[in-house]
């Protein structure tokens, strides 16, 4: 995990994170490469670049030049020992057509994007200061699934926001299920000191946010769940995390970050990354056996 971007200009009004970790501000291309180059040279086989706002990274040089997300990715997809990259958290309107190609034209970058949405109610996201829309939003999943057809999508979701409404919350639903996101952080709503949707007014009692939660958990389980079952027969390159509680069994990851529960082979020395046939599944995790050479 390398952080090249810390900080956020965005202020949504639900969010402390400008006031505590003040604005953006992205390290040096340089820094980051070191890094990198650091870990590859200690054992690292995946990369996690990390940021706030992490597809917002910008940085210009001594000599003017400037560097963005896609120049990290591109650079570090030459490290021979370096077989996996991803990044998080990416912001929607920070989701570039140059980062959007690198899904097409670099096979070292997981099909697998975090972008959140928070809410499917227009009205909903301009009183958050989240500024998008739901077409532009819909519009750069189009891009990335035209570029890269495996990619899939997993977002966050605050529910109960002041002033949310039925149908507020049925918009949220819909975008769900219209995206099918296959793994997502959903929270209630929770008012932040000297943010200003804590002034709000209509603030959601505490038992209608509740409902609304677990009525978005049940759907966005079952989305897993589904796409869980759909990976069930296919082949995944996984990356060892080490055995689980009882020895017995390695943990794997897959490239859409699910967890993948295997048998410890008998001579007791895990590949580090193996292609693994999935045989089972439920909405947590996978199971699956060594695909043998």
């Amino acid at each position: 995990y390398i952080p090249i971007q810390e900080g956020c200009n965005h202020c949504c009004t639900y969010c402390i994170v400008p006031y505590t970790r003040g604005p953006e501000l992205s390290r040096s291309y340089d820094d980051v490469m070191r890094d990198t180059m650091h870990a590859a040279e200690t054992g690292a086989v995946e990369i996690c670049f990390l940021g706030q706002n992490v597809n917002g990274y910008k940085y210009t040089d001594a000599n003017g030049k400037i560097f963005r997300l896609s120049d990290l990715i591109r650079a570090t997809a030459k490290i021979p020992e370096i077989r996996r990259i991803r990044f998080t958290s990416s912001y929607p309107t920070e989701m570039t057509d140059d980062l959007i190609e690198m899904f097409r034209d670099e096979p070292k970058l997981l099909p697998f994007l975090n972008m959140p949405i928070q809410s499917g109610s227009p009205d909903v996201l301009k009183r958050m200061n989240r500024p998008y829309s739901l077409d532009s939003y819909l519009e750069i999943i189009e891009k990335l699934r035209a570029a890269r057809p495996d990619i899939q999508i997993s977002s966050d979701f605050i529910v109960g926001f002041p002033g949310e409404t039925d149908d507020d919350f049925a918009q949220t639903m819909d975008i769900a299920r219209r995206v099918k996101y296959i793994n997502s952080y959903s929270f209630k709503y929770s008012p932040r000191p000297h943010t200003a949707a804590a002034l709000m007014p209509n603030q959601i009692a505490e038992n209608i946010k509740r409902e609304r939660l677990a009525i978005l958990d049940s759907e966005l389980n079952e989305i897993q769940r589904e796409f869980n079952e759909t990976c069930i027969g296919k082949t995944l390159t996984c990356l060892c995390e080490g055995p689980d509680k009882t020895g017995r069994h390695l943990i794997y990851r897959t490239p859409y970050m699910q967890q993948c529960i295997v048998a410890k082979p008998k001579n007791d020395m895990p590949a580090i990354m193996a292609d693994i046939k999935i045989t089972a599944a439920n909405r947590a995790s996978l199971r699956g056996e060594f695909v043998k050479d």
